[in-house]
């Protein structure tokens, strides 16, 4: 009688488990997706990982992931917007990301282009500058089980003359100003399945 009722309580909680998981479980949804004979491309949407308001000053980081042929490839898309002038940043073949996750491992990510700046979009009617960063990265390691498992809870971009960018990767990011909110520290468990 023991050895049932137990059996019983395991099954409950096993199926409980099991039915939080899945709902765990963060859908797809994709930028763009694009698959033929010949052609094999899948965005992830855009994740927001920082925002930043000081002043009249907004900066805002997001990733997103992308499967291009095969090849596994994070986007990162920096956008600032200031009643100032904002510098321009460039990314080289020398640039670096680096993904550090919570179990110690880093993961490092090369730059795709050769040469990339930031672009200035006037807006007129607002009366402030908006400069954007869109560019890409590949992984070099071929290894992403611990990607798919552990948060990442540091991203830096190590560029140019020793300049860098570092992000503090949040559990919950609710931005004011756009309405929005992400879980920037886990997008790789929630959102990797959804390139492979």
């Amino acid at each position: 009688m023991i050895h049932k009722n137990l059996y019983k309580s395991l099954t409950f909680f096993a199926l409980l488990f099991n039915s939080l998981w899945s709902y765990a479980q963060k859908p797809c949804e994709f930028d763009f997706e694009v698959q033929n004979d010949s052609i094999q491309y899948r965005e992830t949407k855009k994740q927001l990982i920082y925002e930043r308001e000081l002043g009249k000053r907004n900066d805002y980081a997001f990733i997103s992931l992308i499967n291009d042929q095969g090849y596994v490839m994070l986007n990162y898309q920096r956008i600032q917007k200031s009643d100032s002038f904002i510098e321009t940043q460039c990314f080289d073949q020398d640039t670096r990301m680096y993904l550090q996750l919570t179990n110690g491992k880093t993961y490092t990510l090369i730059h795709s282009d050769k040469d990339i700046c930031s672009s200035r979009l006037p807006d007129l009617e607002n009366k402030t500058n908006i400069r954007l960063l869109d560019t890409s990265f590949f992984f070099t390691q071929d290894d992403y089980e611990d990607l798919k498992k552990f948060p990442v809870f540091l991203m830096q971009i190590k560029f140019g003359a020793e300049e860098e960018i570092s992000y503090v990767l949040e559990k919950e990011l609710i931005s004011k100003n756009l309405g929005i909110s992400s879980n920037p520290d886990s997008i790789f468990i929630n959102y990797y399945k959804c390139i492979e």
